[in-house]
């Protein structure tokens, strides 16, 4: 469930991250228009709005698809899967969160590298998946990656909730 709400959130801001990147520069006006000649050309045609992604090309992947994506050494060697994605508040993708070690999800641990160090590949033998130019062994030797918790208000400390009387 955790999983399926990230990923509506990280569909949406990478959306909107890229419609906002498609907007047009604003126009300015001058402060005083009164204090200005008058224009000789043609009056400005208003922005366009902003644009829609009307479909996805080869190659951009969902991160619908990428979650749960084999990971795969330089050597293409088997170093574990892609668990999470790491996103800024203005959309970009920092990071991708992968679980290496251990087996079928146990002993496990997640390590995330920078998105930069990600190269997706579309349709190959192995079929899609991802290739970090790290080892297994590099990536087991990483520190684990922790996720941000929120700090706990003060309510709590208050006094504990009164049962509620019972006929």
């Amino acid at each position: 469930m955790k999983n399926i709400k990230f990923l509506t959130v990280a569909a949406a801001s990478l959306l909107a991250s890229a419609a906002i990147a498609q907007q047009a520069a604003p126009t300015t006006t001058p402060a005083n228009p009164a204090t200005q000649p008058p224009a000789a050309t043609a009056p400005a045609t208003p922005a366009p709005a902003a644009s829609f992604i009307g479909m996805q090309t080869a190659d951009q992947m969902l991160a619908s698809d990428l979650i749960g994506m084999s990971v795969r050494g330089a050597g293409n060697e088997s170093i574990g899967e892609i668990n999470d994605v790491v996103l800024a508040r203005d959309g970009r993708v920092i990071g991708a969160v992968i679980g290496v070690g251990g087996f079928l999800g146990i002993g496990e641990k997640d390590v995330a590298v920078p998105f930069q160090m990600v190269e997706l590949v579309r349709g190959s033998d192995a079929g899609d998946h991802v290739v970090v130019r790290k080892t297994k062994d590099e990536l087991k030797a990483a520190p684990t990656f922790q996720e941000y918790e929120a700090p706990k208000s003060n309510s709590a400390a208050k006094a504990p909730a009164q049962p509620v009387p019972t006929r």
